[in-house]
C-alpha cells in the first residue's frame, strides 16, 4: 500500500508493550518539561503576575480544546487500533481521514471562541493575547489528533522523535521571546511547538481512504467522542479551569504561587499519561479481537503497578515539597507548599485511574459512559466544594475543591472495574492507605515543627522506605509488565 500520511500507517514499529511504554514515558516528559520550563523560566525570570497571566492563558486554551477536539483524538487511538485489530486495514485510512476533518472542524469555531473569552475577561482588551490563546487551541487540538494517530498505529518512536523536535524548538523560542522582552508574546514558542508537530503528521489525499464509513460506525465514533469529551473536560478540564479560576479569584501573588504548585503537581502524571498512551490501543486491539482476557489482566497489573509506582512518586513530592518549590521557584513562591500538596493529593487519586478508566472506555460502547458520568459528578462537586471555600481561603480553595472533584473522578472507576470484575484489590488498597495516612503524618509534623529543608528531604526518604516495604508485592509484580504473555503477543503487557 501506498502512503496515505506522512508516516506509514501500515507499518507499525516492532516493538512490544514495555518498549513502547518507555518510548512513550520519553515522548510525554519531553513534552511535560515544555510546561514546566515554561513555568520555572517565567517565573524565575519575570514576575509572579506573569506566570499566572501565562499559565491563566494556557489553561484556558486546553480547557478549550477538551469540548470536542481532544474527544476527537481518543476516538482515533480507539477506533483505528480497533480496526488493526480486526484486520480491517481499509477502515484503518477511512477512520483516520475521516476524524481528522472531524478534529479540524471544531477546533476553529472553538478556538475563536477561546480568543473571544480571553479578550473579553482574562485579559480585557488584549487583542494580540486573544489572537494567541486561539492559536494555541487549534495547534493543540492538531497535535493531540495526530499524536493519538501514531499511538493507535504504534508509531511510538516517531511520536517521540517530533515530541523531541516540537519541544527544542519551543524553548529556544521561549528563551529568544525572555531575552528579547516580548512578554506579549510568551504564548508564541508553545503555539508554534505545537503546530510544527501537527503539520508533520498531516493527511495526504489518497482516493482509498475517501470511501464513506459505514452510519453506524460514524454513530458509535460520534457517541464515543461525545461521552469522551464529557470525561476528559470534566477530569483534566477541572484541573485546567482550576489555574483559570485560581488567576481570577487571587492576588497576582497567590495566583502564581498556585501556578507554581500546579507546575509541580502535574509532572509526575506523565507517567500513567505516557502509559495510557501505548495502554488504551492496546486494549483497543484485543477489544476487537474479542480478548476479554487480556483486557482484565492489563487493568490488574497496571492498576497495581501505577498505584505503587505514582504512590512513591506523589508521596516523596509532598513530603519534601517545601525545598522542592524553593529549589524551582524560589523564596517567592513559598505559599506554593500548600496548594502543592493538596493538588499532589488530587492528582494521584486521578491518575492511579488510568488503567481501569482505559479500560471502560476501550470496551462497549455503554463502557465509555461510566468514566464520563463519574468524572461529570466529579466536576460538579469540585466546583461547588470550591465555590464554598474561596471567600474563606482563596487559592487554597481553589485546590481544596479539586481535591473534592478528584475524589470522584479518580477512585469512581476504580470501584466500579473493582466490584463489576471482582478484582483482588483489597490488599494493595488497604497498604496504600496505610502508605497515604503515613505521608499525610510526615506533611503535618513538618508543618508544625518547621525545622527546616534538610529535615524535609530526610523525611521524604523515610517515607519511600516504609512505602517501598508496604508495596513489595506490587514492586515484584511490575516486572512481569516486561513479560508478553497469552494470546494478545507483544501487545499485551
Amino acid at each position: 500500500m501506498s502512503r496515505q500520511f506522512r508516516f506509514d500507517l501500515d507499518r507499525p514499529e516492532e516493538r512490544g508493550f514495555a518498549g513502547r511504554g518507555a518510548l512513550s514515558v520519553v515522548g510525554v516528559a519531553i513534552q511535560g518539561l515544555v510546561r514546566f520550563v515554561y513555568s520555572v523560566l517565567i517565573g524565575r525570570l519575570l514576575t509572579p503576575a506573569l506566570l499566572a497571566a501565562t499559565n491563566s492563558a494556557i489553561s484556558l486554551a486546553l480547557f478549550t480544546s477538551l469540548l470536542w477536539p481532544t474527544g476527537t483524538a481518543a476516538a482515533a487511538t480507539k477506533f483505528v487500533a480497533r480496526a488493526r485489530g480486526a484486520g480491517d486495514e481499509q477502515a484503518v485510512h477511512g477512520i483516520a481521514r475521516h476524524l481528522s476533518l472531524v478534529s479540524l472542524g471544531a477546533a476553529v469555531p472553538l478556538a475563536l471562541g477561546a480568543a473571544a473569552f480571553s479578550w473579553w475577561s482574562l485579559a480585557p482588551g488584549d487583542a494580540l493575547q486573544a489572537a494567541l490563546v486561539g492559536a494555541l487551541v487549534i495547534a493543540w487540538a492538531m497535535y493531540s489528533f495526530v499524536r493519538g494517530l501514531h499511538f493507535a498505529v504504534h508509531q511510538v518512536g516517531r511520536a517521540t522523535r517530533w515530541d523531541a523536535i516540537a519541544a527544542t524548538t519551543a524553548v529556544v523560542l521561549l528563551l529568544a521571546v525572555i531575552l528579547a522582552g516580548a512578554t506579549a508574546l510568551l504564548l508564541l514558542p508553545l503555539t508554534v511547538g505545537y503546530a510544527l508537530y501537527a503539520i508533520a503528521g498531516i493527511p495526504r489525499r489518497h482516493p482509498g481512504a475517501r470511501r464513506r464509513l459505514p452510519a453506524d460506525l460514524r454513530r458509535e465514533m460520534l457517541g464515543f467522542t461525545g461521552w469522551s469529551t464529557l470525561g476528559t473536560l470534566a477530569s483534566t478540564g477541572l484541573l485546567q479551569l482550576s489555574m483559570v479560576i485560581a488567576g481570577s479569584v487571587g492576588t497576582p501573588d497567590a495566583a502564581g504561587a498556585y501556578a507554581a504548585a500546579l507546575t509541580l503537581a502535574t509532572p509526575a502524571s506523565m507517567v500513567a499519561r505516557s502509559l495510557s498512551l501505548v495502554l488504551f490501543p492496546t486494549m483497543a486491539q484485543a477489544t476487537g479481537r474479542a480478548d476479554a482476557a487480556s483486557v482484565r489482566r492489563q487493568t490488574d497489573l497496571v492498576s497495581r503497578g501505577l498505584v505503587a509506582v505514582m504512590g512513591a512518586i506523589f508521596g516523596a513530592i509532598a513530603v519534601a515539597a517545601e525545598p522542592i518549590v524553593l529549589l524551582f521557584f524560589g523564596a517567592r513562591y513559598a505559599d506554593a507548599r500548600g496548594p502543592l500538596v493538596i493538588l499532589l493529593a488530587a492528582t494521584f487519586l486521578v491518575t492511579i485511574s488510568v488503567a481501569t478508566v482505559n479500560a471502560l472506555s476501550a470496551g462497549t460502547r455503554r463502557g465509555v459512559r461510566i468514566p464520563a458520568l463519574l468524572s461529570a459528578v466529579g466536576m460538579v462537586l469540585g466546583l461547588a466544594a470550591t465555590w464554598l471555600l474561596v471567600p474563606g481561603l482563596g487559592v487554597l480553595g481553589v485546590a481544596l475543591g479539586y481535591l473534592v472533584g478528584a475524589v470522584v473522578i479518580g477512585l469512581g472507576p476504580i470501584s466500579w472495574v473493582w466490584v463489576t470484575e471482582r478484582m483482588r484489590w483489597g490488599g494493595t488498597a488497604l497498604r496504600a492507605a496505610l502508605g497515604v495516612a503515613w505521608a499525610a503524618a510526615l506533611v503535618v509534623a513538618l508543618g508544625v515543627l518547621d525545622p527546616g529543608w534538610w529535615w524535609a528531604l530526610a523525611a521524604a526518604a523515610a517515607f519511600l522506605v516504609v512505602w517501598g516495604l508496604l508495596m513489595l508485592p506490587e514492586v515484584r509484580m511490575v516486572d512481569s509488565l516486561r513479560r508478553p504473555r497469552g494470546s494478545a503477543g507483544a501487545d499485551s503487557p
